[in-house]
């Protein structure tokens, strides 16, 4: 351990009312990043010193200012970097050097501004050779190191008058504070009167004390065209400098991309700009969605072939414009992927269209981290009022069945807060900058509560085990995480490999299949195998039946015995009761229970009243149906 650093102070000290004091100043809050970032700088032996803000480091409103001896600055990036600091270049800055990370416990961007020389001026035009010094004169206050407080009050004199140029009403109080501290027989006041000339430095303090702080600008301006000395004439560094902060600040190497995948209302948008204004690394947002409406769509689509153009020009200026940002060393935030064209349907497509499909996904750059937002399809038209709650649900679990073929996929839980939302991306998208390795393929979030209810299935057989379980159709990434704990070794089962089907499954989950892939699962089953099936009723164009009803006349033509449906209550994603459909009195109670949730006090009228017709499998939304393959398995011999 260093001898320069304090005695530790305990926690109760700390956390308490009242804040360790050390020679009557109170010793400030600092918070663990940074006593992590400083604790490897005074690990070299080299002075350093925090310029200013030292009441601020519990969880730093700005940059925390920092100055090192020019030895340091060769290891900097690696020394930061075994503290988890990535460094973002910006030219035209003089000897700052910038550093970010990410604290996700905290939501905290803490950002470090290290300097090897004291320069001010707008475009740090005017250097001055005070660090040396500076560190020299040093005191140390608690876990940090500060300048001396004449040399403090000056920088920060210097720092209002000839960076900011004035003294703005917010900055007054610490201009006086600063004034207080401050005399005209300091070492930084002989430094402005040799380089301006004797009795500059009374003149500027005379200004401060009488409160003439509207003269400040003109006397900024007269200090500045007579700074001489530098090796390099301050105008000349100044053009030099601000040409060079044209290029604009980037990351080392590439910058990471990140997408985001949803269905409308599901909050892409309004995640990407909060990214965006929150995280203070160099960013770029690109649009790509493909086939978004525009006012002049109309006429478009009576040029042939106008409608395709357009979307080939979106192509390649979304792809390009992400790939030179990219190039650029900017974070590239994607609204919308190629990766959509990758939804189902794509066998109607035409020649065209596939064409273009795979030209959007060349030319786009390959994303980094690919967010996929899941809501409910309720609350999203809750949201934007657009589709309707069951398109937007098909949308949610097509997008849920993308992400589990993107390697780079993560899932969020977009149904919650804005910040909550915004909290968990900036972390994953911290683990892609930092390169830290994430989860697996489309790790998803743990497992939500409403995952856990729709496992409830086990429970509507009558089989005490599961035992080796098989699932199909539009399974969610989180159901296969819960489907996985019941047996590691289950397996997925596809539509068109009927005849490759082994029968060793004891029971077999399927979500919103088609009549297909029940087969498919039928010829996996072992004698006396169940099968579950997930549907929500729809009387739009599908494959296989359109209501619970329908599906449970399905199964008993395919051979399946002991048919029984169980209606999801209040919905199909967030069953939170499995009613079977067979018992009257259990229907009445859940609806006189939940005709707030689901149906209203009107529709569990209506549904009351199919019941009594018993027409109830025909009205309800969403619902399990199970079935039980027989001994002997139909249309076969039996051993």
């Amino acid at each position: 351990m260093s001898p320069h650093l304090p005695a530790s102070f305990t926690k109760a000290e700390l956390n308490g009312g009242r804040r360790p004091v050390q020679d009557g100043r109170p010793i400030p809050k600092v918070h663990r990043g940074l006593e992590a970032a400083l604790a490897a700088l005074e690990s070299t032996g080299l002075p350093w010193v925090v310029l200013r803000g030292e009441n601020d480091l519990l969880r730093p409103a700005g940059d925390v200012d920092i100055l090192v001896p020019r030895e340091m600055v060769r290891g900097l990036d690696d020394l930061l970097d075994g503290v988890g600091f990535r460094r973002v270049r910006a030219l035209g800055h003089g000897s700052h050097r910038f550093y970010f990370r990410y604290f996700p416990g905290d939501d905290l961007w803490l950002k470090l501004d290290i300097v090897s020389d004291i320069s001010f001026g707008r475009f740090q035009e005017l250097g001055t050779g005070l660090a040396e010094g500076c560190l020299r004169r040093r005191v140390r206050l608690g876990p940090l190191w500060l300048p001396d407080p004449a040399d403090q009050a000056w920088l920060h004199i210097l720092h209002l008058v000839l960076d900011k140029g004035e003294i703005a009403p917010g900055r007054v109080e610490a201009a006086r504070a600063a004034r207080v501290l401050a005399s005209a027989t300091d070492p930084v006041a002989a430094f402005v009167d040799r380089k301006l000339g004797k009795g500059t430095a009374a003149a500027l303090l005379d200004v401060l004390q009488s409160g003439r702080f509207h003269e400040v600008p003109a006397f900024a301006a007269g200090m500045k065209s007579r700074w001489r000395g530098s090796a390099r004439p301050p105008r000349l560094v100044g053009l030099a400098h601000h040409a060079l902060r044209r290029v604009g600040p980037r990351l080392q190497g590439a910058g990471p991309v990140i997408g985001v995948l949803a269905p409308d209302g599901a909050g892409k948008t309004t995640l990407l700009h909060g990214l965006r204004s929150h995280c203070p690394l160099p960013s770029s947002y690109v649009y790509m969605g493909l086939w978004a409406s525009s006012p002049s769509d109309r006429w478009i689509a009576k040029v042939p072939g106008g409608i395709l153009g357009r979307k080939v020009f979106r192509i390649l200026r979304g792809g390009f414009t992400a790939r030179y940002q990219s190039l650029r060393g900017r974070l590239v935030l994607l609204d919308r992927l190629a990766q959509d064209g990758m939804l189902g349907g794509g066998q109607a497509k035409s020649r065209l269209r596939r064409l273009s499909d795979d030209l959007a996904l060349y030319v786009q750059p390959r994303p980094d981290l690919v967010l996929v937002l899941d809501v409910p399809g309720e609350v999203m038209y809750a949201r934007k009022g657009e589709h309707s709650p069951e398109v937007l649900e098909e949308w949610r679990n097509a997008y849920l069945e993308l992400a589990a073929h993107l390697p780079s996929a993560r899932i969020i839980d977009a149904s919650e807060s804005e910040s909550r939302v915004r909290r968990k991306a900036s972390e994953l998208l911290w683990k892609v900058v930092s390169g830290e390795k994430t989860a697996g393929p489309a790790d998803p979030d743990p497992i939500p509560l409403h995952q856990w209810m729709l496992m409830d299935w086990r429970f509507l057989l009558p089989q005490g085990k599961t035992g080796k379980v098989g699932y199909g159709g539009r399974i969610s990434p989180e159901a296969v995480a819960a489907i996985s704990l019941l047996d590691p070794a289950a397996r997925s089962i596809e539509a068109g490999k009927e005849r490759a089907a082994v029968p060793d499954l004891d029971t077999v989950l399927l979500s919103r299949p088609d009549l297909a892939l029940v087969e498919v699962a039928a010829a996996s089953l072992r004698p006396n195998g169940w099968v579950c099936v997930q549907v929500q009723s729809s009387f739009g164009p599908r494959s296989g039946p359109r209501t619970l009803a329908g599906w449970k006349r399905a199964m008993e033509k395919l051979g399946f015995e002991d048919v029984a449906v169980y209606w999801h209550v209040p919905r199909f994603e967030g069953p939170e009761r499995l009613v079977p459909t067979a018992s009257v009195a259990a229907v009445r109670d859940t609806l006189a229970h939940y005709s707030g949730a689901r149906f209203g006090k009107a529709k569990a009228a209506v549904a009351g009243l199919a019941l009594t017709l018993g027409l109830f499998d025909v009205a309800a939304p969403a619902g399990t149906v199970i079935g039980r393959w027989p001994e002997a398995a139909p249309g076969k011999d039996s051993a």
